[in-house]
């Protein structure tokens, strides 16, 4: 039948003068968003430039540097606790950066201004460091994002120019974390660091009549013919309460005894258990201990017998 089509018998609708300019509109408006490449026609490559672009609440020191190098055993604990000397989980994170140089490269600065890519603190979380072991440590590496907001953060905290001209994320004015009194961790109004544990390793510890022992030096013990000796070390963390354990390793051959003080403070005196064989390590604690930066945690080690009262380590935990 004239007028009418298909199955159902719907009449044909013929196209209004409003139809005509429409059509044309939204041909125009297709041709101008298959302009814009990357993010219509090629998802991936616009998935791809959002991973290189660091958000705008992404804190780089709370974000990436307390989860993945400020934890236990790592960049935490102050200079002479944190490995490598870097301490990366309290206040001052970006001046220390900057000021600091690795031993372990030649010591070369971390950061070299004006040059991101040269710079051994990029170089080392990249796939292949010129020395040392890819960062952070036994972790996966760092995304796309992450690697994006850790070169933002070291371009502000070295002055460099951003090819768009703005603002990095995270700073007012343009001013680097960690440099300016308004940065997280400096500000006078802001809230304290969080406490976080840290492991002391007793050979790094600040060693009087101690010594590392000859056959473990991860060990520390008394030298043969002394009495006694100390093991100190700074503690450099936030303030909080924590946990206290000693590592320590007991003999067969004597029952020496081990002081443990922070801030001129006794926590315990301990006496050794006999080993059924040498050189068998135990637990002494964990002791409850307010701690607060600039306080000295002190191991006071007395030998009995040929047991020369040695230390392994000294954990440090947050308490529940």
């Amino acid at each position: 039948m004239a007028g009418w089509h298909g199955p159902w018998n719907v009449p044909a609708q013929m196209p209004s003068a409003r139809n005509f300019l429409v059509i044309p509109l939204l041909a125009a408006l297709c041709a101008l968003l298959a302009g814009c490449p990357g993010r219509i026609h090629d998802p991936a490559a616009f998935r791809a430039e959002a991973a290189d672009r660091c958000p705008s609440d992404f804190d780089v020191e709370r974000d990436l540097f307390a989860r993945t190098c400020g934890t236990l055993g790592c960049h935490t604990g102050g200079p002479t606790i944190a490995a490598a000397g870097l301490d990366l989980s309290t206040a001052g994170i970006g001046e220390r950066i900057m000021a600091h140089t690795s031993t372990e490269c030649g010591d070369r600065p971390l950061v070299t201004p004006g040059d991101m890519a040269g710079s051994l603190i990029m170089q080392k979380v990249g796939e292949s460091p010129p020395c040392g072991d890819q960062m952070p440590a036994g972790m996966p590496p760092l995304d796309a994002t992450e690697l994006a907001c850790l070169r933002t953060y070291i371009a502000a905290l070295s002055g460099e120019a951003f090819p768009d001209g703005g603002v990095p994320p995270m700073l007012d004015a343009g001013a680097p974390p960690g440099l300016d009194a308004g940065a997280p961790g400096l500000d006078a109004g802001a809230p304290d660091p969080t406490p976080m544990g840290t492991t002391l390793q007793a050979e790094a510890m600040t060693l009087s009549v101690y010594q590392i022992d000859p056959a473990d030096p991860t060990v520390i013990r008394l030298p043969d013919g002394a009495t006694n000796g100390t093991a100190t070390a700074t503690f450099d963390g936030a303030a909080g309460s924590y946990q206290l354990r000693v590592n320590a390793i007991s003999e067969s051959d004597g029952i020496p005894q081990l002081t443990i003080r922070v801030a001129g403070a006794e926590v315990a005196t301990v006496t050794y258990p006999m080993a059924a064989a040498d050189n068998e390590p135990f637990v002494i604690g964990p002791y409850s201990v307010t701690l607060a930066p600039g306080d000295e945690i002190a191991l006071d080690g007395v030998a009995e017998s040929g047991a020369w009262a040695r230390v392994d380590f000294v954990q440090i935990e947050v308490s529940p």
